[in-house]
């Protein structure tokens, strides 16, 4: 039943690398490398202990354990974290490291009590320096100049905005490190720190001990910063003092949850920020949101309904011969999809659209005069990424609500289990 990993040319590598953890633990954490899955689920159900995988946004159920296996899984991973092993009846959180050769991939450990038992959650982080530029990130030419441009500013408020797993914090980073932190004093208030930002001095929130974002915010305004990043607004305390802290003099990036960039003013100004200082101190929004790439070894071409040429009229996009649809192969394990992008909507904030969110404007109203001053919606700009194949329509029917047409892709067949794989 067990299978050796092997290695990009194909040979055996089970000697090559010491296993850094038991087997059954080792097991689960390499099937979530091989699969590049972000996050991995062990949840307790009637039958036994079940293993999802979220690849590239969605869930995969991976594989079922027995309730004796699920026990001894959960044991080695509150071990392997540094958590006590006895049954616990409220909620434990802890951090294990995994030395792949190439990646140190740091893994966030969450257990919850379930009906009597125990369920678990890992989220995989490892950023290579490399992702935080923008173009790999999905950027545009257009909409990299605009954010390179208004990130020369000394001051004021860059939000990045979208749903849960959006990617904000990724670009944060990769918008932090166009500048040169070096000649600068850095400081973040994050829950939890994600990533390690070179020369910025990042806290993370402990509220346990009294260290709330609003706290955290309050001591870093006292310590002469340059650049702040916000890991996430959510409170009126931080909103407000972030705000401010952008009007006196400091450059602030921070992400907060909206649909769209005029949502983004508008979940400030809900969070108790006055329009006019909204106004005054915004210089950039970026909404974004991330849609699966497709294969490159399996992806295949289709002609565009009359729904699909619709689609792109009423955008404003220009509508290709044909665009390409999901298919599965081997190389992305019958996905049809293998890594992720961003669909972004990028708005630099100037003295117009200043002046129409200090007057307290609508969401409509902002929507309206984005575009009047040619700024594209996010579902345009992934509508760009159909007609240059990469992504499919109906993965943006799915992530962004649009009509992907009659020649909908076929689903890829569930898949077996992964085989159990030691290392």
């Amino acid at each position: 039943m067990a299978r050796a990993a092997r290695d990009s040319h194909g040979q055996d590598s089970s000697d090559a690398t010491i296993t850094p953890y038991p087997d059954l633990l080792n097991t689960l954490i390499w099937n979530a490398i091989i699969e590049r899955a972000t996050d991995v689920h062990v949840h307790c159900v009637e039958e036994g202990v079940r293993v999802l995988h979220r690849v590239d946004g969605t869930i995969q159920p991976k594989l079922l354990l027995s309730l004796a296996e699920g026990r001894k899984l959960l044991n080695q991973l509150k071990s392997a974290s540094g958590l006590t092993v006895t049954r616990s009846f409220a909620p434990l959180e802890g951090q294990l490291v995994w030395p792949d050769e190439d990646v140190r991939w740091e893994i966030r450990v969450t257990l919850t009590p379930v009906r009597g038992r125990e369920s678990a959650h890992l989220r995989f982080l490892s950023v290579p320096r490399d992702e935080w530029d923008l173009s790999s990130l999905g950027f545009s030419m257009e909409d990299q100049e605009r954010v390179s441009a208004s990130m020369r500013s000394i001051s004021g408020l860059v939000l990045i905005t979208g749903a849960t797993g959006s990617g904000k914090t990724t670009t944060m980073y990769s918008l932090a490190s166009l500048l040169d932190l070096r000649a600068m004093t850095t400081y973040s208030i994050e829950d939890p720190v994600e990533f390690r930002l070179p020369y910025a001095q990042q806290i993370e929130v402990d509220e346990r001990h009294g260290l709330t974002m609003h706290e955290g915010l309050r001591t870093i305004l006292r310590m002469d910063p340059d650049l702040i990043l916000v890991g996430e607004i959510r409170d009126k305390d931080s909103a407000i003092v972030a705000a401010r802290a952008a009007l006196s003099g400091r450059l602030v990036l921070a992400t907060i949850h909206a649909q769209d960039a005029a949502g983004a003013v508008d979940a400030l100004h809900y969070l108790g920020v006055p329009h006019h200082i909204i106004g005054d101190s915004l210089r950039l929004v970026i909404a974004q949101n991330l849609v699966r790439r497709l294969c490159t070894c399996c992806a295949r071409p289709r002609d565009l309904s009359p729904e699909d040429r619709e689609l792109f009229a009423r955008l404003g996009a220009e509508a290709p011969e044909s665009i390409l649809q999901a298919d599965g192969c081997m190389e992305c394990n019958s996905y049809g999809y293998k890594g992720r992008t961003g669909i972004f909507e990028v708005v630099a904030v100037d003295d117009e659209i200043g002046t129409v969110i200090s007057s307290g404007t609508h969401h409509r109203e902002l929507l309206d005069c984005l575009r009047r001053k040619g700024v594209p919606s996010m579902a345009h700009d992934g509508l760009k990424k159909v007609a240059a194949g990469v992504t499919a329509m109906e993965e943006m029917s799915r992530v962004c609500g649009l009509g992907a047409g009659p020649d909908a892709a076929r689903q890829p067949a569930p898949l077996a289990p992964l085989e159990m794989v030691t290392r």
